[in-house]
């Protein structure tokens, strides 16, 4: 027992060199960059989707707002600037069930994408016929909908929610606290899912916990880090112009991508490592 602990340490560092070795090998930089064009056009069709939807249980203008607030909190504010621009522009009016198509393809685009590099991440290649890998690529493109969707509507009627559950209790102060680690919960089970449908080859719950963890953590820990360094030591405006904020977003979701794939990185180094 004392001999296998001890060899905890060294089978992570193992696998710690493992997965860089990896990283470099399979070019997840440069595949990153793909991914972050696939979400960048993804990401207003299905953002003002999700806010259309959450209108139909509470005001459009509410919605948006709340939605707002959490990009807010992951992305620069010249860049979260942008985006509240493009909603106040797209929503309403009925216009944006308009998007609700385009939405689903661009998504399922970044899902294709995804599947592809955790294909050539795990060293399998794609087993399933063309229609399957497009059925699993709308699926997981709707699935994002749906858990974004319940998200926001979640986060609109969490406070009374918790006022009518514990009536004698501060419900919005409860929910300051709580709605953090319930983001935290529901991003790691997004990666799971992820890890879990989107390759061809199966692989046990079990073993793609760490990677979703990890994956969820870098993002988590990512997102403020690149929002100090935007504010403080850069300016994009500068070097790109007007274009300056689109950069920065695109640059957000390259980073996005980064976070996805070298949690898959990890879930295949544990893959070989228990073959």
């Amino acid at each position: 027992m004392d001999g296998r602990l001890k060899s905890i340490p060294g089978r992570s560092l193992e696998i710690l060199h493992r997965v860089w070795r990896r990283t470099g090998n399979d070019r997840v930089l440069n595949r990153a960059a793909e991914l972050a064009f696939w979400f960048l056009l993804g990401f207003f069709p299905m953002a003002v989707s999700v806010v259309s939807i959450a209108s139909l249980f509470h005001p459009i203008g509410e919605s948006r707002g709340m939605l707002m607030q959490y990009v807010g909190e992951v992305l620069p504010s010249s860049a979260s600037g942008l985006v509240g621009r493009v909603l106040g522009q797209t929503t309403g009016a009925g216009r944006a069930w308009l998007t609700l198509l385009f939405a689903l393809w661009s998504t399922s685009s970044a899902t294709s994408g995804i599947m592809e590099t955790l294909n050539a991440i795990s060293d399998t290649k794609e087993q399933r016929s063309w229609w399957k890998a497009k059925l699993v690529a709308i699926f997981l493109a709707i699935a994002t909908g749906v858990v974004l969707t319940t998200a926001l509507i979640t986060v609109l009627f969490g406070p009374e929610l918790l006022l009518h559950l514990l009536p004698n209790v501060a419900g919005a102060d409860v929910w300051k606290v709580a709605q953090w680690p319930a983001a935290g919960v529901l991003l790691v089970l997004a990666m799971l899912c992820l890890y879990r449908l989107a390759p061809s080859v199966k692989q046990h719950w079990t073993r793609i916990i760490p990677g979703s963890a990890i994956g969820a953590m870098i993002w988590i820990v990512a997102s403020p880090i690149f929002r100090f360094y935007i504010r403080h030591f850069s300016d994009f405006g500068l070097l790109y112009g007007s274009l300056g904020t689109l950069i920065i977003l695109i640059l957000w979701f390259y980073l996005s991508g980064i976070a996805i794939l070298i949690g898959g990185e990890i879930n295949a180094a544990l893959q070989a490592d228990g073959k």
